[in-house]
């Protein structure tokens, strides 16, 4: 009978993949709303935190990074 793996520690990303930590907020803005959403990502523990003026611009910039060669 196969065991259960140990689920108390994660698995570790391999050179193929890679670990974000995204936020998304919503602060005072400029649409008809009266908020904006905004986004900050950060790949892996360490790595320095880049900031979003919009969803869309975070998704840009995930896409590029995924389509680098």
């Amino acid at each position: 009978m196969p065991q259960e793996s140990d689920r108390s520690t994660p698995p570790q990303p391999t050179s193929q993949e890679r670990v974000y930590v995204l936020r998304i907020w919503r602060e005072p803005g400029v649409h008809a709303s009266g908020l904006t959403w905004r986004a900050s990502l950060r790949e892996g523990t360490l790595a320095q935190r880049r900031y979003f003026a919009s969803i869309d611009d975070c998704i840009d910039h995930l896409y590029s990074e995924f389509t680098r060669s």
